[in-house]
């Protein structure tokens, strides 16, 4: 552990969550390669059949699921030719008139498989009538999440009588802990099958595709492509209908006034092998697992991940913005550590709910988990990075298809390691510098990962493509066509965009990175990236304004400000003057259509105001009153219907507010954070300068 002088206990724990009746908010815990979110019983008994709840799931790294359906033609034939400096190039498209709301019937299946699958649903259910309980009839609830110890402490009555469960996950194993001191009430556990739906994880109108068994302590299920068990320790089982099972008393507690503690662990026989790399042991059976035994293991994990770990303490602080951020800052921790820090780039609901089927978007990865290195958690980020190793051949073989070197990295993605067909997604190109930024990060934190030959490989091969994908022009080198910015407007023009602002100077920066990692390791071809750098425009308009691209096309005031991006994620290279960029900035907050923006853009706004020397103005963009900016009592940022949590947007706070009090190399101290706030910091590490 390190060495510190801030109460990280009273840091962590004045922030703890507590929900009472009426509270929208779901809070979960997990080990970051699989997690479970409750419902104010502490449990999943307000969820399940007819219910419109998606956030109340048991979610796996493993847990995937493809539809036995086979698909209406071959994924290659949704491959189509676009012209490019380098000649005709296939790029993955769509088979439909109508984007992503009619993407065609191959695009469709292609898109929706494989898709993750909650693992079962345990509920409380009525001993006297067994049904489930009304919603009135679970009474004065109080639901504490105590941070230190990773467990959920839920109260409440049921028809007068008190109950209290715990609920814990295990840190190293793939269980669920359960201690139900609940009087007339019993544990059940209910099971669905997967769905191809964009927001859920459950079907539960499909009984006769899926089998549950039970086997003695085990209950058994096959679900075409994907098979598991779900061992019972500390209690006894029956099965009262198709997939459902009663988890009673041991043989010793038939009274039914002694507390159930159960542990129910959960482990794949059959499962995609990519889910599984990096992993030791990603779900073995442990033998008689008890639940004081999860729950104390998770007490140490948790002390000493917030022992171990950076911190930020602004408690003397009298600006309630600091206590905001403060809050901000320590939930988003947890719920990184539980949802996004397993060995695949996580959905951006991580594993709380589905989105986008729960396959994993690249271009959020570098948002996900660069926070980790800068928050002294540099192995979380290494189990996620270490994906890319496994996809290196697939993104080979896309950079071959688009005469290309190296290796060409998808935008959506699963564990198949199939690209999900797109009419922005193959296009975009934003996600291609950042296994570079996340290697340095670790180097950073660790200069021996730079002799690492496996993240020499993804460095170089990364850069290799970069290089390829630049367009030679009379003044320069340039990007596209096609391609989409990140701002992910101009969709049907993406035969004819060209140099998009940011990813001019992401593409410039992480080059010169990439070179760097060539001198390192002594590289005879040590200085070309960086005379390649040189070449590449600067992402201004012909009157020196920093706009979303390069030239004379008008800017569209919505979705993500991404040209920002270019100066503040983007460390300044002198491309960007610093005064171009002031005015951007200004520019944005003065008139943008925040309702159309995500979560991640307003780290975003705070990085860049950060880099200007502007801590006010950073402090106010990281807090901007806007739907995408809330932030629920459990930590989460509701985007939308359907979208009930955001991981990119908690990610960003914490890489923005690193920046904000560690700064840069060679920078000034604490540049993001008001003065008068005393802010104390400790293990976080300033960002590239």
């Amino acid at each position: 552990m390190m060495p510190t002088s801030i109460d990280r206990r009273a840091l962590v724990s004045r922030h703890d969550p507590v929900l009472r009746d009426g509270s929208d908010a779901v809070l979960s815990v997990g080990n970051g390669s699989f997690a479970v979110g409750v419902d104010r019983t502490g449990t999943q008994t307000f969820s399940g059949p007819g219910s419109e709840e998606t956030r109340l799931n048991i979610l796996a790294e493993w847990g995937w699921h493809t539809s036995p359906d086979a698909p209406p033609t071959s994924w290659e034939s949704l491959l189509r030719t676009y012209p490019t400096h380098r000649g005709p190039a296939s790029y993955l498209d769509l088979d439909g008139p109508g984007g992503t709301e009619d993407p065609g019937p191959a695009a469709a299946w292609y898109r929706e498989n494989p898709h993750k699958v909650s693992l079962l649903r345990c509920t409380l259910v009525d001993r006297r009538t067994g049904r489930t309980p009304e919603d009135a009839e679970i009474e004065d609830t109080e639901q504490q999440l105590d941070l230190w110890r990773g467990t959920i402490r839920s109260r409440f009555r049921f028809r007068g009588r008190a109950c209290e469960v715990l609920t814990t996950a295990d840190p190293h194993h793939d269980a669920l802990a359960l201690r139900l001191d609940a009087p007339g009430l019993d544990l059940v556990l209910t099971f669905p099958y997967g769905t191809g739906a964009w927001d859920r994880a459950s079907d539960w109108d499909r009984p006769e595709a899926h089998r549950t068994a039970v086997e003695g302590s085990r209950v058994r299920r096959d679900l075409d492509d994907l098979s598991y068990d779900v061992a019972v320790h500390g209690a006894s089982l029956s099965q009262p209908a198709a997939h459902t099972v009663a988890v009673g008393h041991p043989a010793e507690a038939l009274d039914g006034h002694t507390p159930l503690d159960v542990v129910l662990q959960l482990h794949p026989r059959t499962a995609p092998e990519i889910a599984l790399s990096g992993r030791a042991d990603p779900g073995s059976l442990a033998e008689g697992l008890t639940g004081p035994q999860v729950r104390a293991r998770a007490a140490a994990f948790w002390a000493a991940h917030w022992e171990g770990t950076g911190a930020l303490d602004l408690g003397e602080a009298e600006d309630p913005r600091a206590a905001e951020l403060e809050r901000r800052a320590v939930l988003s921790r947890y719920l990184q550590r539980v949802h996004a820090a397993g060995t695949m780039p996580p959905a951006e609901t991580g594993l709380l709910a589905n989105s986008w089927r729960g396959k994993f978007h690249l271009e959020m990865h570098w948002w996900h988990a660069a926070h980790f290195a800068l928050w002294g958690d540099a192995p979380s980020l290494r189990r996620s990075v270490d994906f890319y190793a496994a996809a290196l051949p697939v993104a080979r073989a896309t950079a071959t298809r688009q005469h290309c070197r190296g290796a060409r990295w998808p935008k959506q993605i699963g564990p198949d390691l199939r690209e999900s067909p797109s009419d922005i997604g193959p296009f975009l190109i934003w996600q291609q510098p950042h296994p570079i930024h996340l290697a340095e990060l670790l180097r950073r934190a660790d200069p021996s990962s730079s002799t690492e030959p496996m993240l020499q490989e993804i460095v170089e091969e990364t850069a290799l493509c970069l290089v390829d994908l630049l367009r030679e022009d009379p003044d320069g080198l340039g990007i596209g066509p096609p391609v989409i910015g990140a701002q992910e407007r101009h969709v049907d023009e993406r035969a004819r965009l060209h140099d998009p602002a940011f990813e001019l100077s992401y593409a410039a920066w992480a080059l010169r990175i990439a070179d760097r990692w060539r001198h390192l390791r002594g590289d005879r071809t040590a200085g070309e990236l960086t005379a390649i750098a040189r070449r590449i425009h600067a992402p201004l308009t012909a009157q020196g304004r920093l706009s979303t691209f390069r030239g004379e096309r008008a800017m569209d005031r919505s979705d993500h400000p991404s040209h920002l991006l270019a100066y503040g994620m983007v460390p300044p290279t002198g491309t960007v003057p610093a005064q171009a960029a002031h005015l951007a900035l200004d520019d944005v907050l003065a008139d943008w259509d925040w309702d159309s923006t995500w979560g991640w853009d307003y780290p975003a706004l705070a990085m860049t105001a950060t880099r200007l020397g502007r801590p006010e103005t950073a402090v106010e963009a990281l807090l901007l009153p806007t739907v995408k900016n809330r932030v629920d009592a459990a930590g989460h940022f509701p985007q939308r219907e359907g979208l009930p949590a955001y991981l990119p947007a908690n990610g960003g706070t914490l890489i923005a507010l690193a920046l904000m009090t560690a700064g840069w190399d060679e920078g000034p101290a604490a540049p993001g954070l008001p003065t008068q706030w005393g802010a104390r910091s400790e293990g976080i590490l300033p960002l590239p300068g």
